[in-house]
């Protein structure tokens, strides 16, 4: 099955949360801290300092995670350039969970 998005050449992989990850919009986080399923706003940039904003999804865990502060990009599979370029990534940045205001409860 081939995903969509990098020029749809990579194969899917199934995270953590068992939904396949997509390429620049999934992030492995440590469970401990961040629920997988959750929304988080992130700002960084990327090996060729380019700004990478957006919303992506908590869908994976790794071993190298540790801490409420970390996560990893999934840049995508298959291909030796995303590798690579995958391979680099080593930026600061920041991300922001997306929590509802307020929950309602019924009665």
């Amino acid at each position: 099955q081939e995903s969509r998005g990098l020029g749809d050449v990579y194969k899917r992989q199934v995270g953590a949360q068992g939904v396949p990850l997509r390429a620049g919009r999934s992030l492995a986080v440590d469970r401990r801290y961040i629920p997988l399923g959750s929304l988080l706003w992130l700002e960084t940039t990327g090996p060729d300092r380019e700004k990478i904003e957006k919303l992506v999804v908590a869908q994976d865990i790794g071993g190298a995670i540790k801490g409420a502060v970390r996560g990893d990009y999934f840049w995508g599979s298959g291909k030796d350039d995303v590798l690579d370029y995958a391979g680099r990534m080593n930026s600061a940045g920041r991300y922001f969970i997306m929590l509802p205001k307020k929950t309602e409860t019924r009665n």
